[in-house]
């Protein structure tokens, strides 16, 4: 008996040391992770203002590989209204256990403003012996006034793309309405079909916040569209989806860091109903946990349809340059031998030269003329583009005043910029086929070309020309609008219209024929 009872003693002397020396290596920093954040999200000094409703995060987390139980309580300042027990028990039996719960507080309209403390304390229970950890945080209280001196919305961009920047396709400050076209409506109607849409996202707004106080600050960006007249919300712009209110969708939480901008993009929504319009964009900033409007920033917004004239321009454009290639295929033997082969090789020779004169330089040019000169770079390209291209083009006609002359020239363009510069585009192809069947019929009509043809009067064949490049030319611009969902003004429009198109080409004519004249007298 005294042996084994000498056997337990030293056990009992050689584990208590080690009992021990477990118990101080249990380092609570170390083996654990506590945190708070007032409000949610805000890491640091936080802001609120009076009458505003917070959720306070606490997180607390084990690196113990045994079993850990934890007491956690919360002090708060004189004055808050915790809208939860103060005190929260639980326990942790694994490693990279954890628990966490947002706690609600209410700030009370009346609070002094100032910078108030927030303290966490954990009691965390391993073997039996308790460690205490201590985390506190700050949040400041501040009155609206100052909160409205310190936030600001630095800009609002409509529409924008799906990161908040401006989308180049549309005009600024316009809110494009996607309709169903008068036709199709009328068809649906009458057939009693219907379209379903899953999809009613029209476009994206950028907002840009900027905080400049000392504090992070949380807050939402929210936006109400209101009739420009009446100040009432137009509901057809935040309709209700999936049987929800739009508002649930359009907001964006946001946490501004001290001294910083931030931009952010919201969903715009549009109803099948809404009309187009003047309509005042309101953006509101709300302090995360009030419904208290910080910041308002109020914009003009128009609300446009979708434009289904170019749509159908290029639609018809597209329809009469496939015809009018079918037919040349189709017939082409009868067209071919309407020329002698002088005549082939002269215009196959004028072709070239247009494009040794016009594309290759212009491909150099272009670039170069729009860095320069920008949106007035027309003034400069049509120089190239149209008064030497119409002054060949009319050259040839005194040349060879037969239908289809004009044709013949597109088509040697056509190929050998294709095959040298590699521009076998569809908007190439519409509208070179579009110009030359204007072409074509507009001097047949005229007499300038056929059977008795005069293609001598300057005053004539310059207005025949000009005409023609205006419409092919306001061809053109709806389909690169509709193919390459490109936006141009409506004076950009116009000033291109007339002078690029009406007043180059008629000054192109004009030279144009002196120079067949001339030509004619050489090859006599």
């Amino acid at each position: 008996m005294k042996n084994i009872a000498f056997i337990l003693l030293v056990l009992m002397l050689v584990l208590q040391p080690a009992t021990a020396r477990a118990q101080e290596d249990f380092e609570p920093e170390e083996m654990t992770s506590f945190m708070i954040q007032v409000p949610h999200g805000v890491d640091g000094s936080g802001l609120a203002v009076g009458g505003s409703n917070l959720s306070a995060y606490v997180f607390f987390e084990s690196y113990y590989s045994g079993d850990m139980n934890v007491t956690l309580e919360l002090d708060l300042p004189e004055g808050f209204v915790l809208q939860d027990t103060p005190v929260h028990s639980f326990s942790l039996q694994t490693e990279y256990d954890d628990w966490y719960r947002l706690v609600d507080i209410y700030i009370p309209e009346d609070l002094h403003s100032g910078t108030y403390d927030i303290t966490a304390t954990a009691v965390v229970d391993v073997n039996g012996n308790e460690h205490t950890i201590v985390r506190r945080t700050r949040l400041r209280v501040a009155s609206k006034e100052e909160v409205a001196d310190e936030i600001t919305i630095t800009g609002v961009i409509v529409p924008s793309d799906e990161d908040g920047y401006g989308d180049p396709s549309h005009p600024s400050n316009t809110l494009v309405i996607r309709e169903t076209s008068p036709a199709l409506k009328k068809l649906l109607k009458v057939t009693d079909l219907r379209i379903d849409r899953k999809e009613l996202t029209s476009t994206f707004m950028g907002v840009e916040v900027s905080n400049k106080g000392e504090n992070t600050v949380p807050v939402v960006i929210t936006y109400d569209i209101l009739d420009i007249r009446t100040g009432e919300p137009v509901k057809t712009f935040k309709p209700t989806i999936l049987g929800m209110n739009a508002d649930t969708f359009c907001y964006a939480a946001l946490t501004l860091p001290p001294g910083s901008s931030s931009l952010v993009s919201l969903p715009l929504y549009v109803s099948d109903n809404a009309m187009g319009g003047n309509y005042l964009l309101r953006v509101k900033v709300k302090i995360t946990g009030s419904d208290w409007v910080a910041v308002t920033e109020d914009q003009k917004i128009t609300a446009v349809s979708r434009k289904w004239g170019p749509i159908m321009i290029t639609f018809a454009s597209a329809l009469l340059g496939l015809t009018a290639v079918s037919l040349f295929f189709s017939r082409s033997k009868e067209i071919m031998d309407r020329f002698k082969t002088r005549n082939l090789v002269m215009i196959s020779l004028f072709g070239t030269v247009s494009f040794a004169a016009i594309n290759l330089p212009m491909t150099i040019l272009w670039e170069l003329s729009h860095a320069i000169f920008g949106p007035f770079s027309f003034l400069f390209t049509g120089l190239f583009h149209e008064v030497l291209l119409y002054m060949l083009i009319a050259s040839l006609v005194v040349l060879i005043p037969k239908p289809g002359v004009i044709s013949l020239f597109m088509v040697v363009r056509f190929l050998l910029g294709g095959f040298i510069t590699g521009s076998f585009t569809p908007i190439t192809f519409i509208t070179l086929s579009l110009s030359a069947v204007i072409l074509e019929s507009m001097m047949y009509v005229t007499g300038i070309t056929g059977k008795t043809p005069d293609p001598e009067n300057r005053i004539r064949m310059g207005v025949v020309c000009g005409i023609a490049d205006m419409v092919s030319g306001y061809a053109s611009f709806s389909v690169w609008m509709v193919l390459y969902r490109l936006f141009y003004s409506n004076w950009y429009i116009m000033a291109n219209i007339l002078i690029d198109g009406f007043l180059y080409t008629f000054i192109g004519a004009w030279f144009g024929i002196s120079l067949g004249n001339r030509l004619k007298k050489v090859a006599e």
